[in-house]
């Protein structure tokens, strides 16, 4: 049975969509679980409520026992090299080529964005496209750090004896690109939150930057966040259905 659109929610989006000068986009995990990848804190469901973060994908946990720490990281490695773009991650695109969006804000490490099309991108998590030295600051392609895995230590060693960590932001270490984050938010007079829950500090307190400059809010999230009260459209429904919808009525009005 085909799910219904909440089709007043979707004008409402397109008409804000359309008088913004500066639209932004923030998004995170709940984007790509249509690609098959699991989100981290959904109830029942996500990856955290299985493992302690801190003891498999911590900065500590890595330096400590990197064996121990790609047997956890290894299979999401290959899950993420393997999963493509979906149907949001298209529209996410399209509002780009379109004009509409000036700069996508992404949580995800998954490179979907950019496979989809999208070219403003600004990652505070980093990326799982490619692995750096410790040592020699040497930097691979994703690919060879999964060959790399298949000797018998099952650990991804430079020629220079160092080992190599995903180019991704693990519990302990510091976002990158978060001034530019913040300086996107802050010139926004629009920003939409897609598959986000808004949990992770400081990531969380983008949104907060556009409102405070007299943005306005859009959240499409299955689970609520702190700022659901701040929004102008709140939506509960299916990233990969409700955005695409958007883009439908997009490209009509603009014929």
């Amino acid at each position: 049975m085909k799910k219904v659109v909440d089709q007043k929610k979707v004008s409402q989006i397109v008409a804000l969509i359309r008088e913004s000068n500066y639209l932004t986009i923030l998004t995170g995990a709940g984007v790509s679980t249509g690609s098959g990848i699991p989100d981290f804190r959904t109830p029942g469901k996500g990856i955290w409520e299985k493992v302690n973060p801190i003891k498999v994908a911590s900065i500590q946990a890595f330096m400590k026992d990197p064996r121990q720490f790609y047997y956890f990281y290894r299979p999401r490695i290959e899950m993420l090299w393997q999963a493509s773009p979906n149907p949001a991650h298209k529209a996410i695109s399209r509002l780009e080529e379109m004009d509409y969006l000036k700069c996508l804000i992404t949580q995800n490490i998954d490179n979907l964005h950019q496979r989809a099309g999208s070219k403003r991108v600004v990652e505070v998590h980093g990326s799982l496209r490619e692995a750096i030295c410790q040592r020699c600051k040497k930097i691979i392609s994703a690919e060879l750090l999964i060959n790399k895995l298949d000797n018998k230590e099952k650990i991804p060693y430079c020629e220079c004896g160092g080992v190599f960590k995903p180019k991704v932001v693990l519990f302990g270490e510091m976002l990158v690109n978060l001034e530019q984050a913040i300086f996107e938010s802050r010139r926004s007079d629009l920003m939409m939150v897609i598959g986000s829950s808004l949990q992770v500090s400081p990531v969380n307190l983008l949104p907060e930057y556009c409102l405070d400059n007299g943005g306005k809010l859009i959240i499409v999230n299955f689970m609520p966040t702190h700022l659901d009260d701040q929004a102008e459209v709140l939506v509960r429904e299916d990233v990969c259905i409700f955005l695409p919808e958007v883009i439908k009525i997009l490209e009509k009005t603009k014929e």
